[in-house]
């Protein structure tokens, strides 16, 4: 049986969101927030990337979105423009996508990596002031911000789902150096969770927004 590009990619990503997903639950059992049976651990990251792999195969192939870019495929989530003027300019925007701008500051991300691996690697050896962390984090913000919003394009920088990616990337930088330094997870977990739904309404409003706007215009 041949089976399609689409489920090939998404079953190749499924194989890395179910051991980040893994990860994430080993985890939480360890240290007492998951109260079920060992085998459940394993078996709740399965269910989480199936429906993960289910739900991106069905929005794809009903987009007919061929590109596997995460980036790209959120954006068109919250797309404002018709289906016929997307299928007319499909790679129209590809040099403004957040993977060009990933590639045009290569540098300057793996420049930020280096430095949150050496603090990191100095806070476990040295136990070093904390109030780096801030300076640490002013840095990361402004070194995001450049890398994500550093586009060619005035349409590129007013897109609001940059803002959601923005939020992801910065939690993954804080959830990693809390999982690192065995600082208690569960406070910081449910703050990011109810300040990323508070920016998913707002980014959707921004959107309907938009929506409105121009099919007024």
């Amino acid at each position: 049986m041949k089976i399609d590009n689409i489920v090939k990619q998404e079953l190749w990503r499924s194989t890395a969101v179910y051991f980040v997903f893994l990860l994430f639950f080993i985890y939480l059992y360890k240290k007492g927030y998951l109260s079920v049976e060992p085998q459940i651990v394993f078996i709740l990251p399965l269910i989480f990337t199936a429906i993960h792999f289910s739900l991106l195969v069905w929005y794809r192939e009903k987009e007919q979105l061929l590109n596997p870019s995460i980036s790209l495929i959120i954006g068109h989530i919250f797309e404002s423009e018709s289906h016929e003027e997307k299928t007319k300019k499909p790679y129209e925007n590809e040099e403004t996508s957040i993977s060009f701008s990933i590639k045009k500051n290569l540098r300057l991300l793996i420049l930020i990596i280096l430095l949150y691996i050496t603090y990191l690697y100095t806070s476990l050896v040295y136990n070093i002031d904390q109030i780096f962390w801030i300076l640490f984090l002013l840095f990361m913000g402004f070194v995001l911000s450049k890398i994500i919003y550093d586009e060619s394009t005035e349409a590129g920088q007013k897109d609001p789902v940059r803002l959601l990616i923005f939020y992801v990337i910065a939690c993954v930088f804080i959830f990693v150096r809390y999982l690192i330094l065995d600082y208690p997870i569960l406070p910081i977990l449910k703050g990011s969770i109810i300040l990323g739904a508070l920016l998913v309404l707002v980014v959707l409003g921004i959107k309907w927004s938009q929506r409105k706007q121009n099919s007024g215009n």
